[in-house]
């Protein structure tokens, strides 16, 4: 059983969080990843520390040297800077990436037929539009092309999510509410009447 705890760092409103591999009773066949590429931005990376038992931990050491002999060199180096990040860090990264799904959240909710939901971790949303003249597949090619923004269509979560999009936002809180309000003039030209 492999558990992604790539925001388990990056928590909002101060809820409680338990690692699973911090648990007394948990199975012998689990592995728990973490890492910088969610709560530091460091996505392309593809850094991250594998927890398990000894047994499961020595297999992925095998696995792991038969892909490759060792990490690249620039990514040893954004390791160091992660295991000794300055004091205070993610606390500060925490408190802007809530002020900016705040934001987000409350344009998004002002518009009319729009449903949000608030994140409790994480530098997603997952917004609900109201009926469009396109599809979400269309709608996402739309506002990518038209507003520069790229957007992941509900549909590859599962089919239900035929009116909704997966929205990643970055560190930029100014670039982040520009991008959704040029987002919002493209849903609003495409609306069912």
């Amino acid at each position: 059983m492999i558990v992604d705890e790539l925001y388990s760092r990056q928590i909002f409103d101060e809820k409680k969080y338990t690692h699973l591999c911090a648990l007394q009773e948990r199975p012998d066949n689990l592995i728990t990843i973490i890492g910088p590429s969610k709560t530091e931005s460091l996505s392309g990376f593809r850094l991250g520390v594998a927890f398990g038992t000894p047994e499961i931990i020595a297999r992925m050491e095998k696995l792991q040297a038969i892909v490759s002999l060792r990490a690249a060199g620039y990514c040893q180096s954004v390791f160091k800077v992660w295991f000794h990040e300055p004091v205070g860090f993610m606390r500060e990264r925490i408190r802007q990436h809530a002020s900016i799904r705040d934001d987000l959240v409350r344009k998004l909710r002002a518009v009319s037929g729009i449903q949000v939901r608030s994140t409790d971790a994480g530098s997603y949303l997952f917004p609900t539009l109201p009926a469009l003249d396109v599809d979400i597949t269309d709608f996402v090619k739309i506002v990518r092309k038209l507003a520069d923004v790229t957007l992941t269509p509900g549909v590859e979560f599962g089919p239900q999510f035929i009116h909704s999009f997966r929205l990643n936002f970055s560190q930029n809180h100014e670039a982040a509410l520009s991008a959704i309000d040029r987002l919002i003039l493209i849903m609003e030209r495409y609306r069912s009447k």
